[in-house]
């Protein structure tokens, strides 16, 4: 029998137009620059591990953690209907009484709600490994006649909250900042009290909502739960209604109600199972939509990897998963599924809503698995310089496939890779990045003969540095 698994701040500056600046831990300018519509972010400052320094095991980089100059970017007017605070906290159905947290609390943007609500029975925790957050925090709660919250200063491994007392932890756009998860998920799991929750708030993967936002500022639902359940936690709450936000509720996993606890699998595991009933189908060059229904009466948590291969008919293209996706199965009724993709075959039309598709794991293809997988982490350094951003689209996306899985020159690929965001050489070039990422010899492919003529326009300063390299 398979088994059940319980798998169970952000300083992401969006990439809109213009030049935007913001200070990081260490005084360092942090620059986003755009070139044409949202082309891409040039280098930052960060110390952050590289997604090459372990290729098999890194599902993602941690990011570097917001600076205390930022904390006017965190109380932003748009922040409100962004992320629709109010609404995450009536789905918390907190209780005057009760004591709360907020881990990497930045201004208390959460702290100050949450104490509306809980005072002044209750306690609110407001967690921070900055001083100086702490500090604004306590300034705006005065403006604010706020009075109560208690500052926390923690560290990267710990948040130094008293064991066994908190009912309700509140992360917020943090968890991906946080430099060593499993040290800090631990701290966290011992400060719950025998009921305690936690609710996790990260932007998305999967969809495209949180494309937006830096590439190492957002998580799939499968890397989530990835680290969680390893930590001890069980899901006893998941939630989409924010705009491009997870929402997940998670429990000790020692102390949960099975009852109240969400399993979820992964789309093999379940399939071979015969847990879920899939079918797949095409739908042009940039999706697949399945329609997949569980087969027993249990609510299913169901997430597929990148490069999920979909094997097309003779004669059309067959397409991959271009990131992680999940669906979540809480009744009897087919529900539909839509993931994004990129083609294989150039030659071949795209598949259409009439093709019926195999579904087949990223093993399928070990060279594309191993692109995509790159590609969903997003970043990349170059030798000692700072990580760089480029852009999410799925140009490049695909580029990336083709270049790894045929023989194409840049003639021949130049026109079909061209987007409104990404001009072709551009395209190209993050594209060859990702598949030198993968661990596969850019230079012996077709398209390096043109290597000259596609870096050679480019301002990218990261690019350029890489191709330096690649030529020594």
């Amino acid at each position: 029998m398979i088994e059940k698994r319980f798998r169970g701040k952000a300083g992401a500056e969006k990439l809109s137009g213009g030049v935007t600046m913001m200070m990081n831990r260490f005084g360092a300018k942090r620059l986003c620059v755009n070139v044409g519509l949202c082309l891409f972010t040039a280098s930052v400052l960060v110390l952050s591990v590289s997604a090459q320094d372990n290729p098999d095991r890194q599902h993602r980089v941690p990011a570097e953690f917001m600076s205390y100059l930022g904390a006017d970017w965190l109380e932003r007017v748009e922040r409100a209907d962004e992320e629709q605070p109010e609404r995450v906290l009536d789905s918390m159905a907190l209780n005057k009484g009760d004591v709360v947290a907020d881990i990497g609390c930045g201004s208390g943007y959460y702290a100050r709600r949450m104490a509306r609500r809980v005072m002044p029975q209750g306690r609110v925790l407001c967690e921070d490994i900055q001083p100086e957050m702490l500090d604004i925090m306590r300034q705006r709660a005065a403006d604010e006649g706020l009075s109560g919250i208690e500052a926390v200063l923690g560290t990267p491994t710990d948040p130094r909250l008293a064991l066994g007392i908190v009912d309700w932890i509140i992360i917020a756009d943090v968890y991906h900042e946080m430099s060593q998860p499993e040290a800090m998920l631990a701290r966290i799991r011992s400060a719950l009290s025998p009921t305690g929750r936690v609710a996790l708030l990260e932007y998305r993967v999967e969809d495209g909502t949180g494309d937006q936002i830096k590439a190492d500022h957002v998580m799939s639902v499968r890397q989530v739960l990835q680290e969680w359940r390893a930590a001890g936690f069980a899901l006893v709450g998941f939630h989409e209604f924010l705009p491009s936000q997870h929402l997940f509720f998670f429990g000790d996993v020692d102390r949960a109600d099975n009852r109240n606890v969400l399993y979820d699998y992964d789309l093999f595991d379940a399939m071979e199972a015969e847990l879920v009933e899939v079918e797949a189908r095409g739908a042009g060059d940039d999706l697949v939509r399945l329609r997949i229904r569980r087969r027993g009466n249990d609510p299913l948590l169901v997430t597929s990897p990148v490069a999920t291969y979909f094997q097309a008919p003779e004669g059309r293209r067959d397409m991959i998963a271009r990131r992680d996706g999940w669906v979540l199965l809480d009744d009897d009724d087919w529900h539909d599924w839509t993931l994004r993709a990129v083609g294989r075959q150039r030659s071949l039309d795209a598949s259409e809503a009439s093709d019926a598709l195999v579904v087949h794991p990223p093993s399928m293809a070990p060279n594309i698995e191993a692109v995509l997988r790159a590609v969903q982490v997003g970043t990349y350094t170059v030798s000692n310089s700072p990580v760089l951003y480029p852009p999410r689209t799925h140009v490049v996306d695909q580029a990336a496939v083709w270049i790894a899985d045929t023989d194409a020159t840049y003639v021949e690929l130049e026109s079909e890779i061209a987007g409104p965001r990404v001009p072709a050489s551009y395209a190209a070039a993050f594209a060859l990045v990702f598949v030198d990422q993968a661990g596969i010899d850019v230079t012996t492919r077709p398209i390096w003969n043109d290597h000259d003529r596609i870096f050679s326009t480019l301002r990218d300063q990261g690019l350029t540095l890489w191709h330096q390299l690649k030529m020594q």
